[in-house]
């Protein structure tokens, strides 16, 4: 979650600014960049997080990996939708969605202190 929050708040930040400086285009187009951004993440969160804690390692790999293709296929479609729309601005719609790789670990950076008493490791 706090991931997710990381890139919504980048993503709104830029959004903001492109806003303020270019106007409601460039606002609106880079809000859509955050909103792929963070859709995409939502997506690889849940194909990485729906198994109970006793799913088997080769059955939690293979969510991983098929969650991670479906991600980069939906973003790529995502994208090319958005290129194709006449009314989007480019730069912006990129910058933002780049916004979102910087709030993603920014969120990862946060959580990567926070110790939980559940066992992880393949053996477990």
């Amino acid at each position: 979650m706090a991931v997710v929050l990381a890139q919504g708040l980048l993503g709104a930040i830029v959004a903001i600014a492109c806003l303020a400086v270019w106007g409601t285009r460039a606002g609106a187009s880079a809000l859509l960049g955050a909103l792929i951004g963070i859709a995409a993440t939502s997506l690889m969160a849940f194909a990485m997080l729906r198994h109970s804690a006793g799913a088997s390692v080769q059955r939690v790999a293979w969510s991983f990996f098929s969650g991670w293709l479906v991600k980069i296929a939906f973003t790529l479609g995502l994208l090319v939708v958005a290129f194709r729309s006449p009314g989007i601005a480019a730069g912006p719609l990129l910058a933002a969605y780049v916004a979102t790789f910087f709030g993603y670990g920014l969120g990862a950076a946060r959580l990567g202190g926070q110790k939980t008493n559940q066992p992880f490791g393949v053996g477990n």
